[in-house]
């Protein structure tokens, strides 16, 4: 039987070790073998070779490397996909988001890592990352813009959809009826809080071109009558009020801590008396002592920005929040889950 990962993030992992891995297993879902082995239509190599159109190089180029790492099995002519990698496919969106972004990722250090290590603003300067995560370009909806934005918030959905749960399990949302999240991104966190809480509505506030995209991503799901966004800078515009749930994931962390303080004080003031606020942040990185993985890549180019607890928790602290209590959950990174409540 093939071993079952403990979470999702554990199947990216296990085949995305190298960067080649990545670049492959990228080009054979784009190519359309992944779904070919998958649904069994033709195992036979020479077969598959001519219907994706490779030369016989390419070909065996792909399939030895995706063998090593572990997504194929070859046998007398035949090629299939392992027992290991068929019982991760469930996950294909995180297989190939996470592929995805760690060659981009990859680049940019294979160009640029001495200037991630000694020059933070030069290396986000010359970064395709950096390039990608233009929230200047969020501001107006242009095909351009859309477009620009999004390849990345495409890949923040996907990690949302694998994160959320985490989060919302540890929360009890039945004592709530109406969430704001701020720099909620796509929708999907609040889209999994409604779909698990009836009684919840849920308002998303960010900037224009993620709230076009945002509308898109949960339109035709039940909850999403439930749902509304609101276009806005959560750094100066006014915040929406009359919510006794408020939540930050996976948003805190992109701007400086005075920013940041600044923001969590507006926040504050538009909370419910009474009202919780939820952070749901990684935690900085802690390598271990084997091999960093290609897939490790995809937080490690963030991982100068992120906090420990403690700045969160004690910025709610000089805001007058009560009842701060911190939790770490382990996903790809250590999670922050910081609770606090509004006195009234």
């Amino acid at each position: 039987m093939p071993a079952v990962p403990a979470h999702p993030f554990d199947a990216v992992e296990r085949f995305l070790a190298t960067t080649l891995d990545a670049a492959a297993l990228r080009s054979a879902f784009e190519l359309g073998l992944i779904d070919a082995l998958a649904t069994g239509s033709d195992r036979n190599a020479a077969v598959l070779q001519r219907r994706l159109r490779l030369p016989g190089p390419g070909w065996q180029l792909l399939v030895d490397i995706l063998a090593a790492a572990g997504v194929l099995s070859l046998d007398d002519g035949e090629v299939d996909l392992t027992a290991d990698f068929r019982s991760v496919l469930a996950w294909r969106d995180l297989l190939l988001a996470r592929a995805r972004f760690v060659s981009l990722v990859a680049a940019d250090f294979a160009e640029h890592f001495t200037a991630f290590l000694s020059d933070l603003p030069a290396f986000m300067a010359r970064s395709a990352v950096f390039e990608l995560f233009r929230y200047d370009r969020c501001l107006e909806e242009t095909p351009a813009n859309l477009a620009l934005a999004r390849r990345w918030v495409d890949y923040t959905t996907v990690l949302t959809r694998y994160e959320a749960a985490a989060c919302l399990d540890r929360l009890d949302l039945e004592r709530h009826w109406r969430l704001l999240d701020i720099g909620g991104n796509s929708g999907e966190f609040v889209l999994q809080a409604c779909r698990r809480h009836g009684g919840l509505a849920a308002t998303v506030l960010d900037l224009p071109v993620v709230c076009a995209l945002g509308r898109a991503h949960i339109a035709g799901d039940p909850a999403a009558a439930r749902i509304r966004f609101v276009a806005g800078d959560m750094r100066s515009d006014p915040l929406p009020s009359g919510h006794d749930l408020l939540t930050f994931k996976s948003v805190l962390h992109d701007w400086p801590e005075p920013d940041m303080a600044r923001i969590l004080e507006r926040s504050a003031r538009r909370l419910e008396p009474g009202g919780r606020l939820v952070i749901f942040e990684r935690g900085p990185l802690a390598l271990g002592p084997g091999p960093v993985t290609a897939s490790t890549l995809a937080n490690l180019v963030f991982a100068p920005f992120y906090r420990p607890a403690t700045v969160y928790t004690d910025a709610l602290a000089r805001l007058g929040f009560v009842g701060i209590a911190w939790d770490q959950i382990e996903l790809d990174t250590p999670f922050h889950l910081v609770t606090a409540r509004k006195p009234g």
